[in-house]
């Protein structure tokens, strides 16, 4: 084992000692060394100290590690540990372009700043409606206008009917007989009355039309409050929003998970700085976008390691990082892209003895898969929203059972994912169906001066986009959806979304592998085993092999090149929770 700093071959005084250690278990692909620090003199020393004042502290310096032809790149990390004596320094090393290394960089990177700094996300247009939880007041209040209307019409047709009524009265001619010496029939007419009624007849038309005219403006600027009109916010999709994150960082982004279900899209909350205040807009003016599109403060993930732990969560994942690449996939996906074989000692070499324990830490009573739920968005709280936004699961005894005081299924897994469901509004409300009728009606009246209205069509299309209860909610939503066919910068939910965002949906796919019954192994550890350096560079990459023709997942390796060989703590499958547990879903 060669060691080289920026390039310069080294020899650490503690050479002999140093080996690598990857705890898989913790924090996957986190490579650390067998001692606490490497310790480095001469040449090293004083490539460091020139370092140090020439470029600072924030800054590592390039560390590579060569074993046959076997190159691992590290880099010296000058925040952590470091101990300058008058001819030697002590450092930490930590794997470049790997889990610490970009997971560092990523925690305390948010997207606002990665937007500031050029990085250009595409976000799409997510159409909403302001849907109020106080449906029975509005009805209320579309009664009362409806009676005043219709109250107010019917009045006046009335007098316009005796108008009419009256005009054809006094124009009714008035027949008698001619005075001598004429003889005949004459006829008459009222001109006095005929013109009197005529003058009130129009001018009750004229007072009938400015009325309706006031009417329907009044009820239409009601029908504005009481239903506003399709407004916007920005979201993205997830594959979006990490692609251009990694990239920022010098990373490609891969995920199989997001490959198969490409529609998870984040809608970010509308609360951000610098926003237009609600109450300066008219109902019908075109209201302004209130979010950013990307993550912000107010969100529940405002930067990129806060959302990949959410996903993490969501998805029962893990985040890979290799090779300048960060994958998302199940945490059981790297077992099936393993090929290398191998073949362990007995862990007990002293007693000639197989030694294990079985991983009873992880079994759970109760497990809970529950999103958000948005106090400020009662959809949340509402219909299958609220019944799709968890799911409850026990783990159950079918062994026969003699002491039911001594059954020892424990433990909780609580699965709380950092966002809150979008609610899809997918038909008319009660509401907006009377509504609908009494509108057709005034599109009906405003046509009759040549200039109509077309709100009937206007509620007929108050669906397919999300509903939320007022303009600003709380939590960060998550929804399912593909861009629109009229509007290919609109993402629509599909109708069918709770087959993906659903909870009980997120067990099915992601989290079923947890149950015991499907995740029972025995532990093996310290288990010496004879591998090449190539061997523990593949296994840095896939924590997974083939061990005496069984795949295991290897929990802890320890490599010392000096003492070649490896000590490995490892999981091996086996089926002691078979016939002895079931699931059973509560909700």
């Amino acid at each position: 084992m060669r060691h080289f700093l920026n390039d310069i071959p080294v020899a650490p005084r503690n050479l002999d000692s140093i080996g690598v250690v990857s705890d898989f278990s913790d924090n996957p692909d986190t490579l650390k060394i067998t001692v606490d620090s490497v310790v480095l003199p001469r040449e090293a020393y004083d490539i460091i100290k020139l370092h140090i004042a020439q470029v600072g502290l924030f800054e590592g310096i390039p560390y590579r590690v060569e074993m046959d032809g076997v190159s691992i790149e590290y880099y010296v990390d000058l925040t952590t540990g470091v101990r300058v004596r008058q001819h030697e320094v002590e450092v930490s090393i930590k794997k470049r372009n790997g889990h610490d290394n970009f997971f560092e960089r990523a925690d305390g990177t948010t997207f606002e700043l990665l937007k500031k700094r050029g990085v250009q996300f595409t976000t799409y247009d997510v159409p909403y409606f302001v849907i109020p939880d106080n449906q029975f007041e509005t009805f209320l209040q579309l009664s009362v206008i409806t009676y005043i209307m219709a109250e107010q019409t019917y009045a006046v047709a009335l007098e316009i009917s005796a108008d009419i009524a009256e005009l054809v009265e006094v124009s009714t001619p008035i027949f008698g007989l001619a005075s001598p010496p004429f003889v005949g029939i004459v006829v008459s007419y009222n001109v006095g009355g005929i013109i009197k009624a005529s003058l009130i007849l129009v001018a009750r038309l004229i007072y009938f039309g400015l009325m309706l005219v006031a009417l329907i403006s009044l009820a239409t600027q009601l029908y504005l409050v009481i239903f506003p009109p399709k407004r916007f916010l920005k979201g993205i999709y997830f594959r979006e929003l990490l692609a251009k994150s990694c990239a920022y960082f010098g990373y490609t982004f891969e995920s199989s998970l997001l490959d198969s279900e490409p529609n998870w899209a984040l809608l970010p909350v509308p609360l951000v700085s610098g926003r237009p205040s609600q109450y300066e807009f008219l109902p019908e003016d075109v209201f302004p976008v209130f979010n950013k599109g990307i993550p912000t403060s107010s969100d529940s993930t405002p930067t990129l390691l806060a959302f990949l732990r959410g996903l993490e969560t969501m998805f029962n994942a893990r985040t890979i990082v290799r090779g300048g690449e960060v994958r998302l996939e199940r945490r059981d996906w790297l077992q099936n892209q393993t090929t290398l074989q191998l073949t362990p000692a007995l862990s007990l070499q002293s007693k000639r003895d197989d030694e294990f324990t079985y991983n009873t830490e992880d079994v759970w009573k109760r497990y809970y898969i529950h999103y958000r739920i948005d106090t400020q968005d009662s959809n949340t709280q509402d219909g299958l929203t609220y019944d799709n936004s968890d799911t409850e699961l026990s783990t159950e005894a079918t062994f026969p059972i003699t002491n039911p005081d001594l059954v020892t299924i424990k433990g909780l897994n609580d699965v709380e994912i950092p966002f809150a469901l979008a609610c899809r509004k997918d038909k008319l409300s009660f509401v907006e169906e009377t509504a609908r009728e009494l509108l057709a009606s005034i599109d009906i009246l405003t046509g009759l001066f040549g200039n109509g209205t077309n709100y009937e069509a206007q509620i007929t299309s108050r669906k397919d986009a999300v509903r939320v209860s007022q303009q600003y909610f709380m939590q960060t939503k998550v929804l399912y959806g593909e861009l629109s066919a009229v509007n290919p910068n609109e993402i629509i939910q599909q109708q069918s979304y709770f087959d993906y965002v659903g909870a009980s949906a997120l067990w099915k796919k992601y989290h079923y592998i947890n149950a015991i019954q499907n995740n029972d192994f025995i532990i093996k550890e310290n288990v010496r085993i004879r591998i090449t350096q190539q061997d523990f560079v593949s296994l840095l990459d896939n924590n997974y092999a083939e061990l005496n023709g069984v795949l295991c997942e290897i929990l802890q390796l320890e490599w010392i090149d000096e003492k070649s060989y490896a000590k490995i703590t490892y999981k091996e499958p086996n089926n002691w929770a078979d016939n002895k547990v079931e699931t059973i879903v509560i909700n």
